[in-house]
Order: C-alpha cells, then structure tokens, then sequence
C-alpha cells in the first residue's frame, strides 16, 4: 500500500524544464547548422564572384587596343558597397579605401593623345552591371579601364595615355535570409600596348608642346560658382522632364526657371552616364524645356526647344522680349585650373531635329567666349567672316532633319592660339536665326548616352587627358 501510495514519474514542472532545455539544444544545433550553411553559401559565392572577375579579366586582356574601351560612362551611386561610388564625372577612383587616385577612364569616341584628328573606335566594353547567375549565386559584373602614365620612361613617353588599367568588380546579390547591403570583390590589371605608347608622339606643337583634344560634353546640371577642373561640378542625374532652364545669368545665381536669369548649364569633362548599359531604353529621353508655351503639339518634345530669335541674323543677346530665355541656351566650362590654350579650331558636335519631325529649313548660330569672373564675357571670332558666331544649315539649303541627327560645326577663330586664363571660363551658346528658320523652334539633345553633344577642342594643354 505504501508503494501505491508513493507519487512516482515527472511533475509538471519537470516536463516543462525538461522540453526547455532539449528546445534551447536544438535551436542551439539548428542555428550553428544555419549559420553553417551560410557561411558554406557565402564561401561558395565569394569562389564565384572571384571567378568571374578573372574570367572577365582574361576576356578583356584577351582583346585588341582599339577594342579596349568603355561604350559608355558608368553612373555614379552613393553607396559605398556598390563600385560605381568610386565613378566621378567620367573618372574612376582606382584605390577603394579611402576613395581616391582618380583616373580618367576609357571611351569610345575619345580623341588619342597627339593626334588630335584622332578618335579611338571599335570599343566592345560595356561597363555593366551586367546580371549573372550560376545555380543558386547571382550578382553583377562592373567594368572599367582607365588610361594611365608611366613616370618612369621621362620624356619619351610625354603624355597621359601610356597604358590601360583594368578593375572588374563583382558584387553578389543580397539573399532574401541575409541583412544589408553585401559588398563586392575586384580585380586589377594592367594593359599595356608599346606600340600605341605616347612615346610615339606623330605631332609636337610650339615650344615642344604635345597638340591633342580635348572634350567638353554639353550637360543638363547647372554650373557651380565655386567649380574649377580641378574640383569640377559635380553632374546630377536626370530624373524626370522640367522647366528649362533660365541661362542667361551667372553660375553663383544657381539654376533659374522662367523669366529670372540663372546659371549657364556645365560644359564637363567625362562622357554622359548611363545607369543601365544593357538596357537601350534607360534612360530615357527627358524634356528639358516642358514649359506650356515651349510645348508642341502634340506634346512630343525631348532635350531643350530652342525658339528662333525675333529679328533676322545672329545675336548673343536675343532680340525678342517675350520669353527671351528660349532664344538662346549657353553652356561654361568649370573655372580653369590652368591657362588652357586653344589651338586652330574647336568643333561643335550636337544632336538635333525639327519639332514633331516636321519638314521645314533652319539654321541655327553659334557663339564661343570666354567668361572672366562672373559676369564679363568676350567673344571669340571668326577667323573666316571676322564675325563673332558661326552659323549652320544643312547642305543645299535641305530642310531642317526630322530624326536626331548629329551634326558637326568646325569653328576655325583668331587668333589662332586662344588662351583661357586661370580661374576664367569657356563657354558656348547656341540660338536659332529666325531669317531662315521656317518653324518656330528646334530641338536639341545632350546629356544622354546615346547623345553625348560635345565640344572638341584642339589644344596645347589638355584637361585630364
């Protein structure tokens, strides 16, 4: 009776303290088989990503000189995971932490250094990103190739473009089980080709000079009162279509809308960027001038409409006093760093059609000048007419063209050698002639990937190589 009496086997309490410590095991066991996984998933990734960098990198070492160029300027991104935080203004920081030693990167179309008639051509280099997957790993590739001087060859090799520098960066997608940003890996190389070496300088100027080009790409970001090309304006993104942009004051005015006058848009250096390569259709084309009274119709307008002057002939200054804004639009260059001198002729290249793809003649005119403080601009003259602007019109008096087109203006001024003092400006403007402009505006593009409008100036003293 006593053994039947006795409370033998678990309390409660018990079962509850003994499930407690065999759940605590397990999620014990479960989160080291967890983070296990993932750390064998990481490690298998890391393999990965690493191999497609050097797959890339043998791929692009693998191609000719001619071939070994970006087709286009990556897009700048504030985080510092991703590799396109080191992109500047057509430049690529070559050391990751801290982001520094900026070098000017590669394109399609730029000029070769002392051959300033010169372009490379045949780039077959897409900056990226460019998705991969491989099996259950999927990320991006980023490219970029960055000319490069050699100090130590002296005076043999006299200019910036002695060679080429490869980074391929690879950066993992984040898996939906991982938190935050994952960052990426890279990998450097060097390029060098000894017979394309600026050793083999075809054309010296005046005093042992190295005559080349250099490139001014017309943009939609304001210009910055306290920008020079050695701490340039930064460019800003093109979001969305917007009013235009006011550019007949200075740059300490900032960007102005309608009738108040605001800063000239920026002259930069550094093809437009393109956020998406592999995409055609990102960007897309914005308006730059979507005011009510620059609107067509129907509304199809992209780039900046130019209306045309209210008087016949050329003038900096637009004759026309209702919305005298339209009539002209002009570009400056960040302040000199340097005394930059021009040589011979700069070259106009822009990208234009009539509105709404209409049949009608135009012609437009073109002004160069040099803007010292921030007010005093002088004009550059004509060699050929003596005048301060040049003009353009299609060939055979043909109408106005009504797809983009790129077309090109030489502008051949005196002197000859032009010099930009330090601290001043160049800049460019471009009206439409009303005498022989048989609809009420053009259009323009820049500032766009597939529409990189553009300076090209022959020169002594070249920017950033």
């Amino acid at each position: 009776m006593d053994r039947l009496r006795r409370d033998d086997g678990f309390t409660m309490v018990e079962v509850l303290v003994a499930i407690l410590i065999v759940s605590i095991g397990a999620m014990a066991t479960f989160t080291l088989l967890s983070s296990a996984t993932r750390n064998a998933h990481r490690a298998k990734a890391s393999q990965v990503a690493l191999e497609y960098a050097e797959q890339e990198m043998e791929r692009l070492r693998s191609m000719e000189w001619d071939q070994l160029a970006l087709k286009g300027a990556p897009q700048y991104e504030s985080s510092p995971a991703n590799p396109n935080n080191r992109v500047r203004n057509g430049e690529f920081a070559l050391t990751r932490e801290p982001v520094g030693n900026y070098e000017t990167l590669v394109f399609n179309g730029d000029p070769v250094w002392g051959q300033p008639e010169k372009k490379i051509e045949g780039a077959e280099v897409s900056p990226g990103p460019s998705p991969f997957t491989n099996g259950d790993v999927s990320g991006k590739v980023y490219r970029y190739i960055a000319w490069r001087n050699d100090d130590t060859c002296g005076s043999e090799c006299p200019g910036p473009q002695d060679y080429k520098q490869i980074v391929i960066a690879v950066k993992l997608n984040t898996r939906a089980n991982e938190t935050g940003e994952r960052g990426y890996f890279e990998v450097v190389s060097n390029f060098v080709d000894p017979e394309d070496s600026a050793k083999n300088d075809p054309t010296a100027g005046p005093e042992g000079k190295v005559v080349t080009a250099q490139q001014f790409f017309l943009t939609d970001t304001s210009c910055t009162a306290a920008g020079t090309m050695a701490s340039s304006t930064i460019h800003q993104t093109i979001a969305a279509s917007h009013l235009l942009h006011n550019t007949r004051g200075t740059c300490a005015a900032g960007t102005k809308t309608g009738s108040t006058p605001g800063a000239p848009d920026a002259l930069m250096l550094g093809l437009p960027p393109d956020p998406d390569p592999e995409d055609p259709a990102i960007p897309a084309q914005y308006d730059y001038a979507n005011d009510s009274y620059l609107d067509t119709s129907p509304d199809t307008g992209t780039g900046v409409q130019i209306k045309r002057d209210d008087t016949s002939g050329c003038h900096s200054q637009p004759t026309g006093t209702s919305f005298p804004e339209s009539q002209i639009h002009r570009w400056v260059t960040d302040k000199m760093t340097e005394t930059f001198v021009m040589k011979e002729k700069v070259t106009l290249e822009v990208y234009t059609k009539s509105l709404n793809n209409r049949s009608a003649e135009g012609r437009i005119c073109v002004f160069l000048f040099k803007r010292h403080g921030e007010t005093e601009d002088t004009p550059i003259t004509n060699l050929e007419t003596g005048a301060a602007y040049w003009t353009w019109w299609p060939e055979k008096n043909a109408d106005w063209p009504q797809a983009w087109t790129k077309v090109r203006l030489t502008m051949k001024f005196t002197p000859t050698s032009y010099e930009i003092p330090v601290n001043d400006r160049l800049g460019v403007a471009i009206s439409v002639e009303r005498g022989h402009t048989g609809d009420e505006a053009l259009s323009f593009m820049y500032d766009h990937p597939d529409y990189p409008s553009r300076l090209e100036i022959v020169t002594s003293t070249p920017i950033g190589g």
